[in-house]
Protein backbone atom coordinates (compact mmCIF):
# COMPACT_ATOMS: atom_id res chain seq x y z
CA UNK A 1 0.00 0.00 0.00
CA UNK A 2 1.51 3.40 -1.02
CA UNK A 3 1.50 5.22 2.63
CA UNK A 4 1.75 8.72 0.95
CA UNK A 5 -1.49 8.95 -0.12
CA UNK A 6 -4.01 12.02 0.94
CA UNK A 7 -7.57 12.07 0.89
CA UNK A 8 -9.07 15.66 0.46
CA UNK A 9 -12.80 16.97 -0.62
CA UNK A 10 -12.75 19.03 -3.56
CA UNK A 11 -14.40 21.74 -3.27
CA UNK A 12 -12.85 24.88 -5.36
CA UNK A 13 -12.72 24.76 -9.25
CA UNK A 14 -9.11 24.46 -9.70
CA UNK A 15 -8.80 21.19 -7.61
CA UNK A 16 -12.04 20.23 -9.78
CA UNK A 17 -10.39 20.30 -13.17
CA UNK A 18 -7.28 18.72 -11.75
CA UNK A 19 -9.59 15.37 -10.89
CA UNK A 20 -10.23 15.38 -15.30
CA UNK A 21 -7.47 13.39 -16.23
CA UNK A 22 -8.44 10.68 -13.62
CA UNK A 23 -12.00 10.77 -14.40
CA UNK A 24 -11.56 10.54 -17.86
CA UNK A 25 -9.83 6.61 -17.44
CA UNK A 26 -13.73 5.79 -16.30
CA UNK A 27 -15.63 8.50 -18.63
CA UNK A 28 -14.05 8.85 -21.32
CA UNK A 29 -17.15 10.66 -22.93
CA UNK A 30 -15.63 13.82 -20.71
CA UNK A 31 -12.95 14.64 -23.74
CA UNK A 32 -11.52 17.67 -21.72
CA UNK A 33 -11.85 20.01 -18.22
CA UNK A 34 -14.55 21.74 -19.53
CA UNK A 35 -16.87 19.39 -20.37
CA UNK A 36 -16.36 17.26 -17.03
CA UNK A 37 -16.90 20.58 -15.14
CA UNK A 38 -20.15 21.13 -17.26
CA UNK A 39 -21.12 18.18 -15.69
CA UNK A 40 -20.30 18.07 -12.30
CA UNK A 41 -21.13 21.81 -11.56
CA UNK A 42 -24.76 21.32 -11.63
CA UNK A 43 -24.27 17.75 -10.36
CA UNK A 44 -22.81 19.34 -7.54
CA UNK A 45 -25.78 21.74 -6.76
CA UNK A 46 -27.70 17.99 -6.50
CA UNK A 47 -24.97 16.91 -3.51
CA UNK A 48 -22.45 15.38 -5.18
CA UNK A 49 -19.06 15.38 -3.99
CA UNK A 50 -15.59 14.17 -4.77
CA UNK A 51 -13.05 13.01 -2.78
CA UNK A 52 -9.87 12.52 -4.09
CA UNK A 53 -6.53 10.85 -3.26
CA UNK A 54 -3.34 12.51 -3.62
CA UNK A 55 -0.12 11.23 -4.08
CA UNK A 56 2.31 14.63 -3.91
CA UNK A 57 0.33 17.05 -5.82
CA UNK A 58 -0.83 14.23 -8.45
CA UNK A 59 -4.45 13.60 -8.09
CA UNK A 60 -4.55 9.21 -8.43
CA UNK A 61 -7.89 8.64 -7.17
CA UNK A 62 -11.36 9.48 -6.98
CA UNK A 63 -14.38 8.63 -5.54
CA UNK A 64 -17.88 10.49 -6.58
CA UNK A 65 -21.17 9.83 -4.19
CA UNK A 66 -24.25 12.02 -2.99
CA UNK A 67 -26.60 11.65 -0.49
CA UNK A 68 -30.29 10.47 -1.74
CA UNK A 69 -33.48 9.24 -0.34
CA UNK A 70 -35.71 6.88 -1.46
CA UNK A 71 -38.60 4.45 -0.53
CA UNK A 72 -36.38 1.14 -0.03
CA UNK A 73 -33.21 2.64 1.96
CA UNK A 74 -34.51 5.68 3.00
CA UNK A 75 -31.27 8.32 3.05
CA UNK A 76 -28.21 6.89 1.76
CA UNK A 77 -24.97 7.37 0.05
CA UNK A 78 -24.48 6.41 -3.51
CA UNK A 79 -21.18 5.96 -5.17
CA UNK A 80 -21.45 7.26 -8.79
CA UNK A 81 -18.03 6.64 -9.74
CA UNK A 82 -14.67 4.88 -8.59
CA UNK A 83 -11.57 5.48 -10.41
CA UNK A 84 -7.60 5.08 -9.62
CA UNK A 85 -5.44 6.16 -12.19
CA UNK A 86 -3.76 3.01 -14.04
CA UNK A 87 -0.42 2.73 -12.62
CA UNK A 88 -2.14 2.70 -8.75
CA UNK A 89 -4.93 0.03 -8.69
CA UNK A 90 -2.96 -2.13 -6.86
CA UNK A 91 -1.96 -0.06 -4.66
CA UNK A 92 -4.19 -0.26 -2.03
CA UNK A 93 -5.91 3.31 -3.04
CA UNK A 94 -9.22 2.37 -3.55
CA UNK A 95 -9.00 0.41 -0.31
CA UNK A 96 -8.57 4.34 1.09
CA UNK A 97 -11.19 5.62 -0.67
CA UNK A 98 -13.89 3.52 -0.56
CA UNK A 99 -14.14 2.98 3.38
CA UNK A 100 -13.36 6.78 3.66
CA UNK A 101 -16.54 7.50 1.43
CA UNK A 102 -18.76 5.01 4.03
CA UNK A 103 -17.39 6.85 6.79
CA UNK A 104 -19.29 9.57 5.36
CA UNK A 105 -22.34 7.94 5.25
CA UNK A 106 -22.36 7.13 9.05
CA UNK A 107 -20.97 10.13 9.93
CA UNK A 108 -24.64 12.04 8.65
CA UNK A 109 -26.35 8.73 9.78
CA UNK A 110 -27.04 7.19 6.57
CA UNK A 111 -28.42 2.98 6.90
CA UNK A 112 -27.01 2.08 3.65
CA UNK A 113 -24.19 2.68 1.42
CA UNK A 114 -24.69 1.48 -1.77
CA UNK A 115 -23.71 1.32 -5.90
CA UNK A 116 -24.34 0.15 -9.29
CA UNK A 117 -21.40 -1.95 -11.29
CA UNK A 118 -21.34 -3.55 -14.67
CA UNK A 119 -21.77 -7.48 -14.95
CA UNK A 120 -18.73 -7.54 -17.35
CA UNK A 121 -16.44 -5.71 -14.13
CA UNK A 122 -15.41 -8.59 -12.45
CA UNK A 123 -12.45 -6.89 -10.90
CA UNK A 124 -14.78 -4.49 -9.90
CA UNK A 125 -16.70 -6.93 -7.92
CA UNK A 126 -14.62 -8.32 -6.18
CA UNK A 127 -13.00 -5.38 -5.32
CA UNK A 128 -16.48 -4.33 -3.10
CA UNK A 129 -17.56 -7.51 -2.07
CA UNK A 130 -13.89 -7.44 -0.56
CA UNK A 131 -15.29 -3.78 0.95
CA UNK A 132 -18.39 -5.65 2.46
CA UNK A 133 -20.75 -5.09 -0.12
CA UNK A 134 -23.24 -7.56 -1.35
CA UNK A 135 -24.68 -8.09 -4.57
CA UNK A 136 -28.17 -7.75 -4.90
CA UNK A 137 -30.30 -7.80 -8.11
CA UNK A 138 -33.66 -5.14 -8.06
Amino acid sequence: MNRDIQLLHVEEAAELAACHEVMKELRPHLPDADSFMQQVLPQRQQGFRLLAAAHGDQIVGLAGYRLQENLMYGRFIYVDDLVLRHGYRCDGVGALLFPAARYRAREIGCRHFTLATGLHMALAQRFYFRQGLLAHGR
